[in-house]
């Protein structure tokens, strides 16, 4: 499934895949998107996205400078629970918690011990 970027009111809807064949595609529509929304408030809503790994956190990463460049009040909603992982393992869960508009559930996976 190709992935895609949509606007709808004061929502970008993400949907598909987040990879990095979709990567720079997507990059560039959020850059523009946010940039037509200057001084407006934006949710980011991933909740169709079907998969994602550490280019969908990079996106976001990349959504957030864009929406700080030009002013826009950026929310996230509809996290898949993949990104709350990666962020976690990259230091950044107390971030993603700010930028969403839900209550995340940020604890701790479990580890089997040996």
């Amino acid at each position: 499934m190709s992935a895609s970027v949509q606007r709808d009111g004061q929502y970008l809807r993400l949907a598909g895949d987040l990879d990095f064949a979709s990567a720079g595609a997507l990059r560039e529509q959020l850059t523009v998107l946010i940039a037509g929304c200057a001084g407006q408030a934006l949710t980011l809503d991933l909740s169709a996205v079907s998969r994602s790994n550490s280019v969908g956190l990079s996106l976001l990463l990349c959504a957030a400078r864009s929406a700080d460049e030009h002013k826009v009040d950026l929310r996230a909603a509809g996290l898949p629970s993949g990104m709350l992982s990666m962020a976690r393992v990259c230091g950044l869960d107390n971030w993603l918690q700010q930028l969403s508009v839900e209550p995340l559930d940020l604890k701790e996976t479990p580890h089997a011990t040996p």
